[in-house]
C-alpha cells in the first residue's frame, strides 16, 4: 500500500514538472531573442534606431515564377550581419506569388545601409527593375 502511494506521488509530481514553469537563469535571459523591427515595402528608403542584438526584418512580395527575385545587394558588413533569407509561397499553383523576408542583426553600435534589389540574378544589373534601402543607426543600450 506504501508503494502504490509512493507511485501515485511521484506520477503527479512528473506531471507538474511537465506543466511548471521553469526558473530562467540570467544567461537565458541574454540569450533570448531580441526584439525584432519588421519592415515591408512601404518603409523603403526609412531610417530605423535599433540596438545591438535587435533583428530587422524585410519582407517583399515576390513572384519567382516570372525569373525576378529580391536578393541582397549590400549591406555594412562592419554593424550588420545577413540572418537568413526565407522565401514564403503559401499557393502552390504555377504563376503564384509570394513573399521573402530577409533577417538582418546589428552587430555593434554606428551606421549603415542595407540594399536589396529585385532582378534576374542570370540577365546581370541590367535587369534590376526596384530596390529596397533602409538606413539602420545602431545605437547603444538603454
Amino acid at each position: 500500500m506504501h508503494s502504490f502511494f509512493l507511485a501515485r506521488i511521484a506520477a503527479l509530481l512528473g506531471a507538474w514538472l511537465l506543466v511548471a514553469p521553469a526558473a530562467v537563469s540570467p544567461a537565458e535571459v541574454e540569450k533570448a531573442p531580441k526584439t525584432m523591427v519588421s519592415l515591408v515595402e512601404t518603409d523603403n528608403g526609412r531610417t530605423i534606431d535599433v540596438r545591438p542584438g535587435e533583428t530587422v526584418q524585410v519582407t517583399l512580395p515576390e513572384n519567382a515564377t516570372t525569373g525576378f527575385r529580391w536578393a541582397v545587394d549590400h549591406y555594412d558588413q562592419d554593424s550588420i550581419e545577413a540572418v537568413s533569407t526565407e522565401p514564403h509561397y503559401p499557393a502552390k499553383a504555377v504563376g503564384a506569388g509570394g513573399e521573402v523576408a530577409f533577417s538582418f542583426r546589428a552587430k555593434k553600435i554606428g551606421s549603415g545601409e542595407i540594399v536589396l534589389k529585385h532582378w534576374r540574378p542570370w540577365e546581370g544589373d541590367a535587369s534590376v527593375t526596384d530596390c529596397f534601402r533602409v538606413q539602420l543607426h545602431v545605437q547603444p543600450q538603454r
